[in-house]
């Protein structure tokens, strides 16, 4: 029953993931009008996330298999969440593709752990069903993703939405932390 709740811990982590990653494209407009940034600017904003993200898998990896899954997943999910909050803070281009680059780092590290977990904690023969669900939490999390940015936009301002997006993140390592041994 354990590694059920470890399974299901990994699919809520990776439908943050995506929301948390996804919430930027829905904020766009409004980022870009705020902070007088062009089409070409924002195109470096996206593209600083996934440097961040390409440098930092392969330290991502080494961090779980040092120090171990549930400190390392409970760092880069903090980190992350710390990262996707900084996001209403900033208020140039330059702060901006710094935060979302820092992000991209932060992230990098959840697939290398949840891969790390999946070893870790399940047998051979239902490793390939474990991936697929802790998988399908990303994709639902990018499905997510706009409807519910969307909603926080209609609600308040894009700077609140992404402090608000902080939450279930810090809340996901908190009890990470707790509940995983």
């Amino acid at each position: 029953m354990k590694r059920y709740s470890v399974v299901g811990g990994l699919f809520l982590m990776l439908l943050i993931t995506y929301i948390d990653r996804a919430a930027i494209s829905s904020a766009a407009l409004a980022i870009s009008s705020d902070l007088g940034l062009s089409n070409q600017a924002m195109g470096g904003v996206f593209s600083a996330f996934a440097l961040g993200y390409a440098v930092a898998q392969i330290p991502g990896g080494w961090l779980a298999d040092r120090y171990g899954p549930r400190l390392a997943l409970a760092l880069v999910v903090m980190v992350w969440s710390l990262f996707t909050g900084a996001t209403g803070a900033v208020s140039s281009v330059t702060a901006l593709l710094a935060v979302r680059f820092l992000f991209g780092v932060a992230e990098a590290g959840a697939f290398p752990g949840a891969a790390r977990v999946i070893f870790n904690w399940l047998p051979v023969d239902e490793r390939g069903r474990a991936n697929g669900i802790i998988f399908s939490g990303s994709r639902l999390g990018a499905a997510f993703a706009f409807p519910a940015m969307a909603w926080l936009l209609a609600a308040w301002n894009w700077r609140t939405a992404f402090y608000l997006l902080a939450i279930p993140g810090l809340a996901w390592s908190l009890l990470w932390a707790l509940l995983f041994r």
